[in-house]
Parts: structure tokens; sequence; C-alpha cells
């Protein structure tokens, strides 16, 4: 079995690591699982920005959530929680969650960056770019409604690891209720919650 070291704290992308270790039935270490990790120089020494979350498997670093997840599934090929490398089902892996970390969560996270202060003080926010964040995100967000009122999940109609990275950012939208009026996407995050694994916090507006 491999050696898992997770430095995570709780609704952190973190979570996405943890749901897949979950989902893999692998054993891991939990590194940190508090704020006063974030930044420290023993993250650095994993993520040179000190950011969560961040790995260690048999000794080797990883950061970046979406890589990491993609790591762990490679560990245990036999749970199909990912398609193999080379074919065209990790092919359409690829695509949908650079879709999501790339046309989606850039644009709550921003959102975010400029509501909460938990990482910028209020004078330093920029409300103005909200309205054009949640414009961008729910024009992609229409994308999967559309893809979701004809299949149930994201890679051969059956969950993976896509799923839960791209399921994390969705929920992450739900933090301004900005899948309002996609009733197939907001049915497919139903889907995710009722998994026995699932790390996501509901939020409120969903």
């Amino acid at each position: 079995m491999p050696h898992i070291q997770l430095y995570e704290l709780g609704p952190t992308r973190s979570a996405r690591c943890r749901w897949t270790l979950l989902e893999a039935g692998l054993a891991y270490e939990s590194i940190g699982n508090a704020p006063a990790i974030i930044g420290s120089e023993e993250l650095k020494r994993v993520h040179p920005l000190g950011k969560l979350p961040a790995v260690i498997i048999d000794g080797r670093p990883l950061f970046e959530s979406a890589a990491i997840c993609a790591a762990i599934a490679d560990l245990v090929p036999e749970r199909e929680l990912i398609p193999p490398p080379g074919s065209w089902s990790r092919s359409l892996h690829e695509q949908w969650v650079l879709f999501a970390l790339t046309e989606m969560e850039a644009w709550v996270w921003t959102a975010e960056l400029n509501t909460l202060e938990y990482v910028f003080p209020k004078e330093k926010h920029v409300p103005a770019i909200v309205p054009q964040c949640r414009k961008l995100y729910r024009k992609s967000a229409a994308v999967l409604d559309a893809f979701f009122a004809e299949h149930h999940y994201l890679i051969e109609d059956r969950f993976t690891v896509a799923d839960i990275i791209v399921g994390y950012t969705v929920n992450f939208g739900q933090e301004f209720n900005w899948g309002e009026g996609y009733p197939h996407l907001l049915a497919w995050l139903e889907r995710l919650y009722s998994r026995e694994h699932c790390t996501l916090e509901r939020h409120q507006t969903s």
C-alpha cells in the first residue's frame, strides 16, 4: 500500500483529495487540518506557495488538487475512478476538469476574494467585478446543464474523479447560488451529495 500524507483543511480544495482517497479505499495520514498550516514553512516544502492541498505519496511531493486526485485514482485502477492513461475517456476527463477550473472556478474564486474578508480585507475588495464573474460562470454552467440533461455523470456515464473535481467547483458556485435555474446541473450535484463518501458541504442556497 502506498504511504500517503495529505496536507488538508476542512472545506478547502483538499476536500477533493479526501473524497478521492475515501472512494479509493486508501489509508492516509492527515497533516495540518488547521488554519496555521497555510503558508507554513513545512507546507512550503511541498507546495512552493504554502497552499492547500498538497500531498506526499511514497516520499514524492505533489500539489494542485486535480493532479493529486488523478494520481490517487491511478494508484487503484481496479476501482475505475479514472480512465486509463492514453484512452479517449482520459482525454474527456482532462477536458471537463480543465473546463471547470478555467471557465468556472476561476470566476467563483475571484468573486469570493472580492466578497469575503478571510483573504483580503474589505478595503482591498473590488465588488464591481462580481457581476461579471457571475455572468461568465453561469455561461459555463449552462454548458454543464445541457450535458447533464442527457447524462448522469461526466465520463462514461458513471461516477469518476472528474465528478469529484468538477462537483467541488459547482458546489463552490452554490455559495453564491450561481447554479439557480439549471435543474440538470443541480440534479447531478444532488447525486454527488448522496454518495457515502461525499465531502462537499451543502450550501443553503443549493
